[in-house]
């Protein structure tokens, strides 16, 4: 997270992932009824909720449509199984297995999210794995009705810390996952940095960003709105703005008006607009300039890349097939955004024959002895011992 509210929320988290793990099901009822001021009928929403949920028409065919766009892309993302001999009578292998199981974090808001629903369930179906669970704060039909068009029926009535406690631990009625992925807040970020050593996370994603590098040419009224378009998520969010032209700073600023989650920047050249946004490792990138594939190849750190004056950052939120769980906070120097590859884990597989063992022998020998682990050498050593059962 950019922002340094993190340091202060760590220990009111802790209380809360700690309260989840020593109560389970009775302190995940309390905490709903604390934060979202309702005590939740039930903590897994029953089939016959699910089964009954209704949305429009046009609604469902946008998921639809956004669904298949999300599963295509991420299927091409399957990294490649290999087997090599590094001697003769020796092979390493390098085979991708799917997790059992995961849970998607969905948040809640002043309005449902059914993206961030497609976003985290879509690509661990496409890796193969068997047991999806979804948490989310206050389900609404429209969450139901998209889990359904997924063919997921486990469903929890759970949102914040508390969410990520339950399935990094399991409860009476949450039965903890191997991994937690999907995007939220500070709350959830410092739980999921918080069970972290227990169960895997994608990333420890914070507020929403977006930078925008812009030359003389850009439409300020565009600029305008994918600044605002981004502040949108809530506080936190923010945008800034990157630009060679005074004149479309001015205008920029005067569209915008006075918020304080939009920031203009004024540089001198292109490349150091390149580099600012390098320096600053945004989550969105959108590259308003005259030949944006020229601008892209300066660019090192970013979660996601937009090119040109028709590729809002916020069509990536939806429908391109690109995931919106996306590194924040300057995350995006050491990682990327979710996918396919964030559900699988490699197994590495070893075959060695007698000729094998007798190339590895004194090579693992002599190295072991350096280190002082005679056991090791011993443990080589006596498979070249005669006889052999």
């Amino acid at each position: 997270m950019r922002a340094s509210g993190l340091a202060e929320i760590l220990p009111r988290a802790l209380a809360i992932v700690e309260e989840v793990r020593q109560r389970g099901d009775a302190a995940l009822l309390d905490l709903a009824e604390h934060f979202d001021g309702a005590r939740p009928a039930y903590l897994r929403v029953p089939q016959d909720e699910i089964d009954r949920a209704q949305i429009e028409e046009r609604t469902l065919e946008a998921l639809r449509e956004s669904i298949r766009a999300v599963r295509t892309f991420h299927e091409r993302q399957r990294p490649e199984d290999f087997r090599y001999s590094t001697y003769p009578g020796v092979e390493a292998e390098r085979r991708f297995v799917p997790l059992d199981s995961v849970g998607v974090y969905v948040p809640g808001g002043l309005a449902p999210l059914p993206s961030s629903l497609v976003m985290g369930a879509v690509p661990a179906q496409a890796a193969g794995v068997a047991r999806i669970a979804v948490a989310t704060p206050k389900p609404d039909p429209t969450i139901l009705a998209t889990a359904r068009e997924l063919g997921l029926t486990e469903i929890y009535c759970m949102g914040g810390a508390q969410a990520i406690a339950a399935l990094a631990y399991g409860t009476e009625t949450v039965e903890r996952v191997d991994k937690i992925v999907g995007p939220g807040q500070s709350w959830t970020t410092a739980a999921k940095l918080l069970v972290s050593s227990v169960v895997g996370i994608d990333l420890p994603a914070g507020p929403s960003e977006v930078l925008i590098v812009a030359d003389e040419g850009a439409d300020p009224a565009l600029c305008a709105v994918d600044l605002k378009a981004q502040a949108e998520h809530g506080p936190g969010s923010e945008s800034l703005l990157v630009t060679t032209s005074a004149e479309l700073a001015a205008a920029v600023r005067e569209l915008v008006g006075p918020d304080e989650q939009i920031q203009i920047e004024l540089v001198e050249s292109l490349e150091q607009a390149i580099e600012r946004s390098n320096d600053y490792a945004p989550e969105h990138l959108e590259l308003m300039v005259a030949d944006p594939e020229a601008a892209l190849l300066g660019v090192r750190h970013a979660g996601a890349i937009f090119l040109g004056p028709d590729a809002p950052a916020v069509a990536g939120d939806y429908a391109v097939g690109t995931n919106h769980v996306l590194p924040t906070g300057g995350l995006a120097k050491s990682c990327g955004g979710l996918g396919l590859e964030a559900f699988l884990k490699p197994l590495e597989i070893v075959r060695i024959d007698r000729q094998g063992i007798e190339r590895l022998a004194p090579i693992v020998a002599t190295l072991a002895k350096l280190e002082g682990l005679t056991e090791h050498a011993a443990a080589v050593e006596a498979r070249l011992k005669e006889p052999r059962r």
